[in-house]
């Protein structure tokens, strides 16, 4: 097939967060298999500019809208575009931040100068460009609803924020409307997604997410090292980070005193910084490369008790060939075929705690879930696997044919 990507940030498998390995993995799946051509939205952060080099010296075909960070009147250029669009589009502030003029001109030269059999839009973010009217378009919902901002204590900031959550709703709704198919990686998501507008419910399909495997760790983990790593800009992760510190990382040490936590995250709020006073938290924000310490965490842990979505951080661990302690809602995004995950699930505070304590006390037990951890998502969620996935939903939207939904 001929695939269009379209994307609101580069495909980027040392990125911090999940969304830039995520599609990395789509990438470098779909493309030893297809003709794909990459448009993306990339900048101001360096580390974007720098990915987008990357993947173009790798082959790729990448059309990327560059931005970088302006300077004096171009600056106030630019918030005044935000603005602009904030108010009169009714977009989330999200969607405002990835949008990029130039990368709808790219897009609109791209699609004048070749045919493409489907169009794959991922994330809402993304869903604001127009398309071509005649080709099959597939958007993939990341995560259906945001979590609700939590107050900053200055007033004005509160109702922004506010504001801009409860544009959530109507903005997906429309974000969906113009795609022949829809997908979201779990059927939380899909229900949710539902709920927003049953009428697509014939047209959302479930199709789990997949990553990078990276090669074996060439390091021992160390004794009684906990670690959790997340984007705090997420609620959710600000959430588990709390209730790990505060609440389970204490029951584990009961049983095990040695236990130390290591919190790793770019965008750590004060309330997570905070917890580096505790006994046995060590916060230690952004970190240029996290390979090193989830080769050197005996568990990974993942509380995650909110939020929707794909569980990047399970998945990777788990890639990494790590022990993983999650809760239920950590798992979901993963392939449910029934057959057991190799994970330690639990939810409550005292049986994630017996859990992650029993797996400390035993070296063993936790290199064999770690193995096994690492064969499960070779075989269900590397790049290859998830890009069959994706094939078969493709193949159906160009089976299907374009919805006759005009584009903004």
């Amino acid at each position: 097939m001929r695939i269009l990507l379209v994307t609101p940030m580069p495909p980027d498998r040392l990125a911090p967060g999940a969304v830039p390995p995520l599609l990395h993995a789509q990438l470098t799946g779909l493309a030893r298999r297809h003709a794909v051509t990459l448009v993306c939205v990339a900048g101001p952060d360096p580390a974007q500019l720098e990915a987008v080099a990357r993947l173009r010296a790798a082959g790729f075909d990448v059309q990327a809208a560059e931005r970088r960070e302006p300077a004096g009147a171009a600056r106030w250029r630019r918030r005044a575009r935000f603005a602009r669009a904030w108010l009169l589009h009714g977009w989330p502030w999200r969607t405002v931040w990835y949008w990029e003029p130039q990368a709808q001109r790219i897009l609109d030269r791209v699609l004048a100068e070749q045919p493409f059999d489907v169009i794959a839009v991922e994330d809402d973010a993304a869903a604001v460009y127009r398309l071509a009217a005649r080709t099959p378009a597939v958007l993939t919902e990341h995560e259906v609803g945001r979590s609700r901002p939590s107050a900053t204590g200055r007033r004005l900031a509160d109702l922004l924020l506010e504001r801009d959550w409860r544009r959530w709703p109507a903005y997906q709704r429309a974000a969906c409307a113009p795609f022949t198919l829809v997908q979201v990686f779990s059927a939380r998501d899909r229900d949710r997604l539902v709920a927003l507008d049953p009428g697509l419910a014939e047209r959302v399909r479930i199709t789990p997410f997949g990553t990078e495997v990276p090669p074996p760790a060439d390091e021992p983990a160390e004794p009684d090292t906990l670690m959790f790593a997340g984007d705090y800009t997420h609620p959710p992760n600000v959430d588990a980070a709390i209730w790990l510190a505060r609440e389970i990382l204490p029951l584990i040490r009961r049983r095990r005193p040695d236990a130390r936590l290591r919190l790793i995250g770019i965008h750590a709020p004060p309330e997570v910084a905070a917890l580096g006073g505790l006994d046995g938290v060590e916060v230690l924000g952004a970190v240029p490369d996290l390979a090193p310490y989830l080769a050197r965490a005996a568990v990974v842990m993942a509380p995650i008790r909110t939020g929707g979505g794909m569980r990047m951080k399970v998945l990777h661990a788990m890639a990494a060939g790590k022990a993983v302690v999650t809760t239920p809602l950590g798992t979901e995004g993963l392939r449910g075929d029934g057959a057991p995950l190799p994970l330690a699930v639990a939810a409550g505070a005292q049986e994630l705690a017996a859990a992650a304590a029993g797996l400390l006390a035993d070296p063993c037990a936790c290199a064999e879930l770690g193995a096994r951890a690492r064969a499960y998502v070779v075989e269900h969620h590397g790049p290859e696997a998830y890009a069959r996935r994706l094939e078969r939903v493709y193949e159906e939207a160009v089976a299907r044919g374009p919805r006759a939904v005009g584009r903004a």
